[in-house]
C-alpha cells in the first residue's frame, strides 16, 4: 500500500472577485522511503498541494477527492485525529525559515512544543531530543538557545527541518526549502535531506520551480501547470527528455555551467500563466506552447503514455509524437519567439507570442 495516495484533488479557495480553482483533480502516489519531486512555476499549485495533504488550507476553502495517509483519508478525519496524524506521521517543512518560526521564542523551545504535544515527555527529556535532533541536521545542541535572527538562513532551514523530524513521521514534505539561500547553503540544505531520508526510511515530497534540483535529488518527478500534473516519471527521463513542452520549457530556463552559448543565450517562455479563474479552453497550455496545433483549443488533455515510464497531458504524446515536443527551437529571452513551421491549422506546431523575461 503507498504512504501516500492523492486521487482526484480538487482545491478551490473562496474569492470576491470569484472562486480559484488552485488544484483540478490531481492524482499521486508516494511509496515508503521513496522521493517524488513536484515541480511548476509560481500559481500552479504545487503549495496549495502540499498544504492539503495535512488539511492546512485556509477556512471556507472547498475540497474534493481523497488523500490517503497509510490508508487513512486525511480530508475526512476528525480535527482530534487530524492533530495526532501532524508531525507523528507526516510534516511539513515550509519555505521562508524566517516567516515560520516565532521570532520571540528560542528554536529549542519551538522544537519542544511539538515533542511536548504528541510524546508527553518531561521538560528534561524533551530537552535532550531537542539536541539530539539539532546535531541530527548539523546545529550543535547549544543552538537550542537561539532566537530565529541569531542564526543564519542555512541555520533556520536546519531548525525548520529539526523541528518537522520532532515526532519521526513516515511522511516529509519539504515546500521550497531551499528558497532564497544561496548556492552553496542549498546544496547543503538538498544533501541534509537526503542523507536524512536514507538514515530514517523516511518518504520525501520535495516542492520547488527548480527542475534541476529534483534531477538530482528524486526518484521520479511530477510537473504541474495550472493546477494539474501535465508530465511524470523518473527523474533523469523527465528532466532530459521532456516529453511535455512546458517540463521543455522548465528544464531550459536553467543555463549549463561552463556552457558559454547556455550563459549567452538564455530561454525562456512566451506569455504569462493563466488566471484559474479565467482558464484556456481546451489544453490550459495551448496559448503559449510552440508546438500547439489546431485540436489543442479543443482537446480534453489527460496524462497519455510516454514511454520510459512516463505519462505526459499532450497531445503530441497521444499521438504518439513526443518527439515533436523537443524539435522546435526554445525562445530566447528578451526576443519575438520565432515563427515555427506550419500554419494554423495545418496540424503542424504554430509560432509563438513574445517573450517576457523570467520562466513560470
Amino acid at each position: 500500500m503507498a504512504l501516500l495516495a492523492v486521487n482526484d484533488l480538487t482545491v478551490i479557495y473562496p474569492a470576491r472577485a470569484g472562486a480559484v480553482p488552485a488544484v483540478r483533480g490531481v492524482d499521486l502516489t508516494l511509496e515508503p522511503g521513496e522521493t517524488l519531486g513536484l515541480a511548476g512555476g509560481s500559481g500552479c499549485g504545487k503549495s496549495t498541494m502540499a498544504a492539503a495533504v495535512l488539511r492546512l488550507l485556509p477556512p471556507g476553502t472547498r475540497t474534493s477527492g481523497t488523500v490517503l495517509l497509510e490508508g487513512e483519508d486525511v480530508l475526512t478525519m476528525r480535527p482530534g485525529r487530524l492533530r495526532a496524524v501532524r508531525w507523528t506521521e507526516a510534516a511539513v517543512v515550509f519555505q521562508g525559515a524566517m516567516h515560520a518560526l516565532n521570532p520571540v521564542r528560542r528554536v529549542g523551545d519551538q522544537i519542544a512544543e511539538a515533542i511536548h504535544l504528541h510524546d508527553k515527555v518531561s521538560d528534561k527529556r524533551a530537552a535532550t531530543r531537542v539536541g539530539e535532533l539539532l546535531e541530527q541536521v548539523g546545529l550543535p545542541a547549544r543552538r537550542a538557545s537561539s532566537y530565529p535572527h541569531e542564526l543564519s538562513g542555512g541555520q533556520r532551514q536546519r531548525v525548520m527541518i529539526a523541528m518537522a523530524l520532532a515526532c519521526s513521521p513516515r511522511l516529509l514534505i519539504a515546500d521550497e526549502p531551499t528558497t532564497a539561500l544561496d548556492v552553496m547553503v542549498q546544496a547543503q540544505v538538498l544533501t541534509l535531506l537526503e542523507e536524512l531520508r536514507r538514515e530514517l526510511g523516511l518518504a520525501l515530497l520535495l516542492i520547488t520551480h527548480d527542475l534541476s534540483v529534483l534531477a538530482s535529488t528524486c526518484e521520479r518527478i511530477a510537473v504541474m501547470y495550472a493546477g494539474r500534473i501535465v508530465e511524470e516519471g523518473p527523474a533523469a527521463k523527465v528532466f532530459e527528455a521532456p516529453a511535455h513542452p512546458y517540463t521543455r520549457a522548465l528544464a531550459e530556463a536553467f543555463p549549463t555551467i561552463g556552457d558559454r552559448a547556455s550563459r549567452r543565450n538564455p530561454h525562456g517562455l512566451g506569455g504569462d500563466p493563466p488566471d484559474p479563474r479565467d482558464l484556456p479552453s481546451g489544453c490550459p497550455f495551448h496559448p503559449r506552447c510552440p508546438v500547439s496545433i489546431a485540436v489543442c483549443p479543443t482537446l480534453e488533455v489527460e496524462l497519455w503514455p510516454a514511454g520510459d515510464g512516463r505519462r505526459a497531458a499532450c497531445v503530441h504524446v497521444r499521438d504518439g509524437h513526443p518527439e515533436l515536443v523537443r524539435q522546435v527551437p526554445p525562445h530566447p529571452v528578451g526576443e519575438d519567439a520565432p515563427a515555427h513551421p506550419g500554419p494554423e491549422g495545418s496540424g503542424e506546431p504554430r509560432g509563438g507570442a513574445p517573450v517576457r523575461r523570467g520562466m513560470s
